[in-house]
């Protein structure tokens, strides 16, 4: 036999734990009563009587059981085979919160939506310091130990790893864990009728070729829709890591921008700093001449370069008179070159 036909044959092959909670009514609301002690359920409906998700191009390939009883509480449930990760538990919450907000209509008041109860069975992939048989989620206040009033949303969780804790206790629910958990019945005691059934139910399903056929093609799915997830992971992550790039390079501009802002501001300020000197020589200059040789030559040297200007600051007291001065003016290159005595 080929593994593939021995994973099918198993009671955790969830499209079976989906055809046995839609066949049968008892066994689904045995399910739905482990969920709720203060009355009995006297019956159950299906509200999602069919698969969905089940093509490669669905986001998810979901076997959910939605299930509404007697007096319309609402109850999620699912066979979980893989590990109870942070995806997997916040989508069970945000269900959970669009099975409740989905009842309300608009004008409706909102007390008038019913309990939405999840129940997550999980093979062998267990929470992180929860080692229990079965944990039950519900809004508390954990410093006071106080239960939020009218609460509508629950979420539970049964680890078959742990189906030992309650060998002891092999109630009607118990026995049909035990059967999922060990792929046999728990014969220490008279086995439940609804259980017997589920056995019936399971013979059959793998003995149909249809089923079987069925299986494949989910398999098949599940493999394309791994391929899928892993390109498209490796898609985000590639643009992660070009963002993570493009934003490095964005800051190097920046940094590059900042110290050519920098150096250019130093540049400036050097300039300005160049030009209140040269402003204060050329007043000097002014006033120099004005009291040695009693003449104004403002107009012209305003005229004069930085360099001129220079060149005369150097040899402004080598000339004894204003005309030998004003002759040196005169000359095509005027103080471009040395002035001699």
């Amino acid at each position: 036999m080929n593994k593939n036909r021995e994973n099918f044959k198993k009671y955790s092959n969830d499209l079976y734990f989906h055809h046995l909670l839609v066949e049968n009514e008892r066994i689904r609301t045995l399910i739905c009563q482990e969920l709720i002690l203060d009355r009995e359920i006297v019956s159950t409906k299906l509200k999602n009587a069919q698969q969905y998700g089940k093509n490669f191009y669905e986001k998810k390939l979901i076997l959910d059981i939605l299930a509404i009883d007697d007096v319309g509480d609402l109850y999620n449930i699912e066979l979980q085979t893989y590990g109870l990760n942070e995806e997997i538990l916040v989508r069970f919450e945000l269900y959970n919160a669009e099975l409740l907000r989905q009842q309300v209509k608009q004008g409706e008041d909102y007390t008038s939506a019913h309990v939405v109860r999840s129940l997550i069975i999980s093979y062998g992939h267990i929470l992180d310091n929860a080692p229990l048989y079965k944990c039950h989620f519900r809004m508390v206040d954990d410093e006071h130990h106080i239960v939020y009033p009218f609460n509508r949303m629950e979420i539970t969780i049964i680890q078959l790893e742990y189906i030992n804790q309650v060998i002891n206790e092999m109630t009607s629910f118990n026995q049909l864990m035990y059967l999922f958990k060990n792929e046999k019945p728990y014969d220490k005691i008279e086995i439940d009728y609804r259980i017997k059934e589920a056995i019936q139910m399971h013979d059959k399903y793998i003995s149909s070729e249809e089923s079987y056929l069925e299986y494949l093609d989910r398999l098949d799915n599940e493999i394309l829709l791994r391929s899928r997830d892993r390109k498209i992971k490796e898609a985000n992550q590639k643009v992660v890591e070009e963002k993570q790039k493009a934003e490095e390079a964005n800051q190097k501009a920046e940094k590059e921008k900042k110290k050519a802002e920098e150096a250019n501001q130093r540049a400036e300020k050097a300039n300005n700093e160049i030009d209140s000197i040269l402003d204060e020589t050329k007043e000097s200059i002014i006033k120099y001449i004005k009291m040695q040789f009693h003449e104004d030559i403002s107009d012209f040297i305003s005229t004069f370069s930085k360099q001129q200007i220079r060149n005369l600051q150097k040899h402004l007291y080598d000339f004894e008179e204003f005309e030998e001065l004003k002759n040196y003016f005169q000359k095509p290159k005027g103080l471009s070159r040395k002035v001699c005595k």
